[in-house]
């Protein structure tokens, strides 16, 4: 593996961690106290600083890691789900992986291009009271990477992942009556990723 394929690697886990936890504390699904702030991208960033929480998305990004190590065409997408207390899916944040460095005649050596592109997403994410409608109480969240089964099976033998098994779920709930929001495409020479926002406005007004 080349070492700007290693760089992107990075780069991708690196924002997809800040997004998931930008993403936890801006929805109001873990107390604000257990956040802190802290600078990247040229902007400030909560960090979650719970134990479990932070083993949970230390998991999920090896697995992530371990299946673009073995195949960067692995994963088609990665999705941060939240439900309602009914379990059923009100919004979904979603990370559709188009490539990890695409080709580009232009370069980009110090990966500006790249950083201003995740702070918009960034700064996105933390105005998203804005344009998506409150949660109702006692909502939950999971973390779902779209795959292929042979991926699956890689990963559930990967003794780097023995410790954290994933669940197949081959028929994922629908979530009605929904709006899409797009929130950025990035394309430089590292990442070539689109991020958008579904939600459903009959899910979340469920009792």
């Amino acid at each position: 593996m080349s070492q700007d394929k290693i760089v992107g690697i990075d780069i991708l886990l690196e924002f997809l961690e800040v997004a998931f936890n930008h993403i936890l504390y801006f929805r109001n699904l873990y107390p604000n106290e257990i956040f802190i702030k802290k600078k990247i991208y040229s902007t400030t960033v909560y960090v979650s600083e719970h134990p479990e929480l932070n083993e949970y998305l230390k998991n999920v990004l090896n697995a992530i890691k371990e299946l673009i190590k073995e195949d960067e065409s692995s994963i088609k997408a990665v999705s941060l789900v939240i439900y309602n207390k009914n379990k059923q899916p009100i919004e979904k944040f979603i990370f559709d992986l188009v490539k990890i460095q695409p080709n580009s005649a232009e370069k980009d050596p110090y990966y500006l291009k790249t950083e201003e592109a995740l702070r918009t997403i960034c700064l996105k994410l933390s105005m998203c009271e804005a344009y998506l409608k409150p949660l109702p109480q006692d909502s939950t969240f999971s973390i779902e990477i779209q795959t292929y089964e042979a991926a699956h099976v890689g990963l559930s033998e990967n003794p780097c992942c023995e410790d954290f098994p994933w669940i197949i779920n081959e028929e994922l709930p629908e979530i009605p009556d929904t709006n899409l929001l797009p929130l950025k495409t990035v394309k430089t020479d590292c990442l070539n990723l689109q991020m958008y926002v579904i939600e459903s406005e009959k899910n979340k007004s469920t009792d």
